[in-house]
């Protein structure tokens, strides 16, 4: 089994790399569902940062309850099923295996921060519990706790980095290994790795992943996030929106994204461009042209276009345009050269 994955900054543009490489009949494309368990915080790159980079008995132990609880997050409720609704059991079954592997030993006990992790209410219960305690009948044992933490545990992990590694790969891969249907040798997986700091996040697999990074004009980011979705996400004043864009791309300026295993797409390329990148496309994912039988079925590109060029029918906002053109004129996409179909 391979991989394919998208990487993106918000806003722009994975799923037209998503639903083109969905076209393909030999590729199983994984839903539009975020599978960001690898990269978000308390996930597997934060688990190996505390288990294996940074090893602290509290710290350590402490992630991988972390961990636990991410997953039974993602396993999701009656209100909404998440990543069950994918995975079903198996989400739940190997993530605890996983955690399971990588545990050296456990014993009953707490330290302050499963308090902390239990809230606010929890955390001040227990200090005015022990403090009406202190001054009543334990006034003479001042050094005497109350201990309302007997039914936790604590975790003790400090594996080495190769069987971090091992475990992780066997882990993911049996992971995608149980839902990927008969007939298909390759799962598209969007937002699996994050778009920045790439080298660590591909060590959690055999060589068997490739990482599409896809960007987008600014003009469009700001307008669609602003005037379309309006969903709060992205910074709406224009001149923090220019330094949170340049914030976010800066890592390109030091890190490789062309190389066997990742490769920057401009999602414009897709519509102007598209004849040329999608051969680029298919040859650098190793794809045949005889699978791609939904051909344009899927992503439309004489659909997408009318998400470009956005700052155009949104008049109101020429002048915050005009201050991006100025401030981010190297992320700009050229029009000139294009020639749509």
């Amino acid at each position: 089994m391979r991989f394919i994955s998208c990487a993106s900054y918000y806003g722009t543009g994975s799923s037209a790399i998503t639903d083109f490489v969905s076209e393909f009949n030999n590729v199983y494309s994984f839903t539009n569902e975020e599978f960001r368990f690898i990269q978000d915080p308390d996930g597997i790159s934060d688990l190996e940062f505390n288990l294996v980079e940074c090893f602290n008995r509290h710290n350590s132990g402490h992630s991988l309850k972390r961990y636990k609880r991410l997953v039974d997050f993602y396993c999701g409720n009656f209100l909404g099923k998440k990543y069950s609704i994918f995975f079903g059991e198996k989400w739940k079954e190997y993530s605890y295996q996983y955690i399971h592997e990588l545990t050296d030993f456990t014993f009953p006990g707490w330290w302050q921060y499963d308090l902390y992790d239990k809230g606010f209410f929890f955390y001040f219960r227990k200090r005015i519990l022990n403090k009406i305690l202190h001054m009543t009948i334990w006034r003479n044992d001042v050094d005497r706790q109350i201990n309302t933490m007997k039914k936790e545990i604590t975790y003790c992990s400090h594996p080495s980095e190769e069987k971090f590694l091992k475990s992780t790969r066997k882990y993911i891969e049996s992971l995608f290994s149980s839902v990927i249907p008969d007939g298909k040798d390759i799962m598209m997986v969007d937002q699996l790795l994050p778009p920045m700091n790439l080298k660590r996040y591909l060590r959690y697999f055999n060589n068997n992943i490739k990482v599409v990074v896809v960007d987008r004009d600014p003009r469009d980011v700001f307008i669609l996030d602003k005037y379309v979705w309006k969903d709060g996400i992205l910074p709406n004043e224009v001149e923090t929106f220019c330094k949170w864009y340049v914030y976010t791309r800066e890592h390109r300026k030091k890190e490789n994204l062309d190389t066997n295993e990742i490769k920057f797409i401009q999602f414009e390329d897709m519509i102007y461009q598209y004849d040329l990148t999608i051969k680029k496309l298919i040859n650098w994912l190793g794809l045949d042209e005889k699978n791609h039988i939904k051909k344009k079925k899927i992503f439309k590109p004489s659909v997408s276009i009318n998400n470009t060029q956005m700052w155009k029918k949104y008049l109101e906002a020429s002048e915050e345009v005009k201050i991006i053109e100025k401030r981010l004129t190297e992320y700009l996409y050229d029009y000139d050269k294009t020639n749509f179909i």
